[in-house]
């Protein structure tokens, strides 16, 4: 059994004081990959650009152990993010430069082609590309929702016919919830009726989360929220954990939520205390020099 995830890779820079701290690959199935690789085989799938940042965004894969085997560098600009107290960017704050590019650059079938009959999947959209793929096997999945983009637009039949049974655990930010909730006058007991996973979770930020099972819905509190460094990483470290406990355990009980609960508050509270989504598992990159500009060709240290 493998744990896989797909796509685009990122890599995101983060500052603190408008200082540059350092690097490191981005994206959140990404990064719920490499939090479950201390535990699991994980491979990730898809592309990357033929430049520093691209050569960053797969290093920091598989430096936590992660295969990036089947990670094609393609003729593109690797996608950038800078982030700065918890606002995250494609804008260059030293250039302005625009770092983003539309849609998804990895092949579906290419992808497909890799995918072994007992592999888990972890997705974190639901893009046209990603869509294929999910179509086109019948591995279980889990999904972390944390922004609509054009699935704003569609009806709940649609909504209902792209998600329902397809997916072991649901994972939504609580943004993304609020907004299916006004959009569809649905609450959380509807979405999982609606949806039917075999647990859904909605990520309350400092307040804890609910989760949701055929037999209870589960409010969690976190009684002392820590103060935040940086959150970025936190939501994805958290879903790691219920993911991992899920596949430990023989059945879904109170023990098994209650578990996944104690492992995410403490493992997402700890990336939360610090500056960089994996640097508990792996140290920022630090930009050595640069050409032109930080966005641009990059020299980094070694992280050890």
């Amino acid at each position: 059994m493998r744990l896989i995830s797909f796509g685009d890779l990122y890599l995101d820079y983060y500052f603190q004081d408008d200082l540059l701290v350092g690097v490191s690959g981005g994206k959140s199935n990404a990064n719920i990959l490499a939090n479950l690789a201390p535990y699991y085989d994980t491979a990730f799938l898809g592309v990357t650009g033929n430049d520093t940042q691209g050569d960053l965004s797969k290093k920091s894969l598989s430096q936590i152990g992660v295969d990036t085997t089947n990670v094609k560098v393609i003729a593109s600009r690797t996608k950038m993010f800078f982030i700065a107290n918890g606002q995250a960017t494609s804008e260059c704050p030293y250039c302005h430069r625009s770092l983003n590019y539309h849609g998804l650059k990895f092949d579906p079938q290419e992808v497909i082609a890799h995918i072994k009959p007992d592999d888990y999947l972890i997705v974190d959209d639901l893009q046209p590309e990603t869509l294929e793929v999910l179509n086109n096997v019948d591995n279980p999945a889990f999904i972390d929702i944390g922004y609509l983009g054009n699935m704003l637009y569609i009806g709940l039949d649609e909504f209902n016919n792209i998600l329902a049974d397809r997916f072991k655990i649901i994972n939504f930010s609580e943004r993304v919830y609020k907004v299916l909730k006004k959009k569809f006058a649905i609450d959380a007991q509807d979405l999982y009726d609606l949806l039917r996973p075999d647990i859904l979770i909605i990520m309350r930020g400092s307040k804890g989360v609910d989760m949701i099972t055929k037999d209870e819905y589960y409010k969690k509190e976190i009684e002392i929220p820590e103060s935040d460094i940086e959150s970025n990483g936190a939501n994805a470290a958290f879903f790691a954990q219920v993911i991992r406990t899920y596949l430990e355990s023989e059945t879904i009980d109170d023990r098994m939520i209650s578990t996944s609960f104690m492992r995410g508050v403490s493992l997402s509270s700890y990336v939360a205390s610090r500056m960089g989504a994996r640097s508990h598992l792996l140290p920022l990159y630090k930009v050595a020099n640069y050409r032109e500009c930080i966005c641009q060709d990059i020299a980094v240290r070694d992280n050890f």
